[in-house]
């Protein structure tokens, strides 16, 4: 079967982590998939390819794409990726952001008739466009991905039911890809608390609350705190600096572009508190790689992490009251037994099977999709 995952561009985010881990796990490696599907079907090979719309620079990428354009918003990178599309003849095409699907569509149009899958990432729209994309494409598609619960049944379900549209729906949850090392046992008392956060540096992140946490936490102990950012800028990072250094914090803020596994595991291994302050999240990639790797984490409870995570059990969650936050944390940092119990208790945070999901999903779509030799207008 093949499949030809169709993404905005390679830089490090969790649309572009997801196609990584699918890569990884899939193409090249020539071999049966497991699923539930039938005795004739598991040993069919699954032969996954991703197009990007562009390419980021080797050190920010997330992932090498088989085929790239020239830019998201260049006409010659959508005739491209078209004509790929035509000439490739996958039988399951997965469009994940909406210029994606805008293409999924227009593919439609130009004559590629396999199974049309749109994989939605996030649980609101970011722009106007965005909105009018999806409420053109979903209706239009064989198959909705969800990457996350709170995608489903925030954004997907609502505009369903809205259209009075039927498209098939299936959760298809990343896998938090582990992390070559863990945070430090515990803090030193005489030595900053280190926070960290990664991921994109964009405005629903609402990084001026993380820098709430640290000036607390910066005041009342006594060896005072520092964090570290990790990520690419996704339209805020400039306006973040200015914060910093209008609120004092300049040396106590350290600001990394995208990093490789090793260089994050440098960090990840001096690091003591993870946090992630967003207003709203889908599935929250980086916060599960925390978890997972048994981090104390600072969590707003957005997406899926308002399910995932048990507040006082395994995160401490955080609804936008920094004194609150840093009271428990420093409560939590006086008691070295109730600090290693929460990281421990952090590791069972429950994962999934992403790749097994995408698998069972592509391949029940294609057989079961109606036909489309006519494009709905």
């Amino acid at each position: 079967m093949k499949v030809l995952h169709l993404i905005h561009g390679t830089a490090v985010g969790g649309v572009e982590t997801a196609a990584a881990h699918l890569q990884a796990t899939l193409r090249g490696s020539a071999r049966p998939v497991a699923t539930e599907a039938p005795e004739e079907q598991k040993a069919e090979e699954i032969d996954y390819r991703v197009a990007a719309l562009e390419a980021s620079p080797p050190e920010d990428a997330a992932l090498e794409a088989d085929v790239v354009g020239s830019g998201v918003n260049s006409p010659r990178s959508a005739v491209r990726i078209l004509a790929l599309i035509r000439r490739h003849r996958p039988d399951v095409l997965v469009t994940s952001l909406w210029r994606s699907m805008a293409l999924g569509y227009l593919a439609r149009l130009v004559g590629w008739r396999g199974t049309w899958a749109i994989w939605v990432h996030n649980s609101r729209f970011t722009n106007p466009v965005d909105r009018l994309v999806h409420r053109w494409t979903l209706p239009r598609a064989d198959l909705i991905l969800c990457d996350s619960i709170a995608a489903r049944e925030e954004l997907v379900d609502p505009m369903l039911c809205d259209l009075g549209a039927e498209t098939p729906t299936v959760l298809v949850r990343p896998d938090a890809p582990a992390l070559l090392s863990g945070p430090r046992e515990r803090p030193v008392a005489e030595e900053p608390l280190h926070l960290v956060s990664w991921g994109r540096i964009a405005p629903q992140k609402r990084l001026d609350r993380a820098l709430d946490l640290l000036a607390e936490l910066d005041a009342r102990r006594p060896a005072g705190a520092r964090l570290t950012l990790v990520g690419p800028d996704g339209g805020s990072l400039g306006a973040l600096r200015e914060e910093i250094t209008a609120r004092g914090l300049t040396d106590r803020v350290r600001i990394f572009g995208t990093m490789d596994r090793e260089g994050l595991a440098e960090v990840v291994a001096t690091s003591d508190v993870f946090v992630l302050t967003s207003a709203f999240e889908g599935y929250g990639m980086s916060a599960h790689e925390a978890l997972a790797a048994g981090f104390v984490s600072v969590l707003s409870p957005v997406g899926d992490l308002a399910a995932d995570t048990h507040d006082g059990r395994d995160t401490l969650h955080f609804c936008g009251d920094a004194v609150r936050a840093v009271d428990r944390l420093l409560a939590l940092e006086a008691d070295p037994a109730a600090w290693s119990a929460l990281a421990r208790r952090a590791r069972e945070v429950r994962t999934t099977s992403m790749t097994g999901d995408f698998v069972r999903a592509c391949r029940s779509a294609r057989t079961s999709a109606p036909d489309r030799s006519r494009v709905a207008a």
